[in-house]
């Protein structure tokens, strides 16, 4: 017997049967597969970082202008809410980096894209990511103890969750710039991602910008419970992100687009003879 058909024989034995679930989950286990879950990172993002506010009465959040009183009470009477809510909001840090290896990889495939750009599209997503998981981390300490402390501390945590929350949107702009660009600068005839969502995805990063004003006053329109800093930038935001992950899907499944390996200049070496 050859060396070959022993070792055939060896790696055909170390492989799970097809029939059994060691089988079906290794059959699942596919480059094409990995991408279209990491592509889903984006809605499943903005599911979690939501879903914790039902189960705490904060849909829409409890007003600024709350006493530092009924705030704290907030905290005690939906305690059971927090501890769970927060934990499932913890989850949107675990999609948001999949969501964003995701787009990095199908704008590599875009022809003359330079390496700048991937990676503006990756620290942008990076940083976002890193504000998005702090937010059920400073409710946490915020529920914490809070019947054994003054109401007015309390009050000062929740002032700081609430605006870490709503207002650490510039990464995203990075983000969203730098995938956009990438859009626009495929120029076949039949580009990888549609134009459109280039110019829809910069159109709702509008609707972020009104929660810069969150810091500045306790009730109002531009509050943190306000109908164009929490409504509309949720709203906006959330829809950008399943835009993307919609687009960046269906790329993941187009094989006929030539060029794609095609090498930008900024990425040529040259020699010195």
């Amino acid at each position: 017997m050859s060396k070959n058909s022993v070792e055939q024989r060896e790696s055909t034995s170390q492989k799970p049967a097809a029939n059994t679930w060691a089988g079906r989950i290794e059959g699942w286990i596919t480059a094409s597969n990995f991408i279209k879950f990491a592509a889903l990172g984006g809605p499943l993002t903005i599911l979690f970082f939501f879903l914790w506010m039902p189960a705490t009465n904060n849909l829409p959040p409890m007003a600024p202008s709350l006493s530092p009183e009924r705030v704290r009470a907030h905290y005690m009477y939906h305690e059971k809410g927090y501890k769970g809510g927060l934990v499932l909001m913890t989850l949107a840090s675990f999609f948001q980096p999949l969501y964003t290896a995701a787009v990095a990889g199908q704008m590599s495939r875009i022809p003359g894209v330079p390496k700048t750009a991937v990676y503006a599209q990756m620290l942008g997503g990076a940083m976002g990511g890193l504000f998005l998981c702090l937010p059920p981390y400073l409710f946490a300490a915020t529920m914490y103890r809070a019947a054994d402390r003054a109401p007015e501390l309390t009050q000062l945590l929740n002032d700081l969750s609430w605006i870490v929350f709503a207002m650490p949107f510039p990464a995203l702009l990075c983000q969203e710039f730098a995938f956009s660009y990438a859009i626009l600068l495929d120029k076949r005839p039949n580009p990888l991602f549609p134009r459109w969502v280039a110019y829809t995805s910069s159109a709702l990063t509008l609707g972020f910008w009104p929660a810069t004003g969150v810091h500045c006053v306790h009730s109002g329109a531009v509050a943190w419970n306000g109908g164009l800093a929490f409504w509309v930038a949720g709203v906006t935001g959330g829809a950008q992100f399943c835009l993307i992950s919609w687009a960046v899907f269906r790329a993941a499944m187009r094989t006929d687009l030539p060029g794609e390996n095609e090498p930008h200049p900024d990425d040529l070496s040259t020699t010195i003879s």
